[in-house]
């Protein structure tokens, strides 16, 4: 292979390792949670929390309805638990790194790969 071929193919090649890397980061639930702000509801029927949206300065960006992912880590207090959603967590904060669709209803809805509540 010629040096000019083996040079273009470098940018290629770290750009195919950065988006590895970044999905990998994403899936193990690290860097900013995708959702942050206050539970204000439970809907037992489907196991979900309507959580209120904040952006990092702050602002509102509107509800947004989480389910737990089968495989997802669920961080109450510091503690990991296996317990499903439930009332008892409306009024608290939570911090919740998201799978990459997002239903477009009213409200949006995704599923949760890790919820951490305070």
């Amino acid at each position: 292979m010629s040096i000019v071929r083996s040079i273009c193919l470098i940018p290629l090649i770290l750009l195919l390792l950065t988006l590895g890397c970044s999905e990998e980061a994403e899936e193990k639930g690290e860097g900013k949670a995708h959702v942050s702000g206050l539970i204000t509801d439970f809907y037992e029927e489907k196991g979900q929390v309507l959580i209120d949206n904040e952006e990092g300065n702050g602002n509102k960006s509107g509800p947004i309805l989480i389910s737990l992912h089968t495989d997802a880590e669920l961080i109450i207090n510091g503690e990991t638990v296996t317990a499903p959603l439930d009332g008892t967590l409306v009024g608290r904060r939570a911090e919740v790194w998201t799978g990459p669709s997002i239903a477009k209803s009213s409200p949006p809805q995704t599923t949760a790969l890790k919820m951490v509540i305070y």
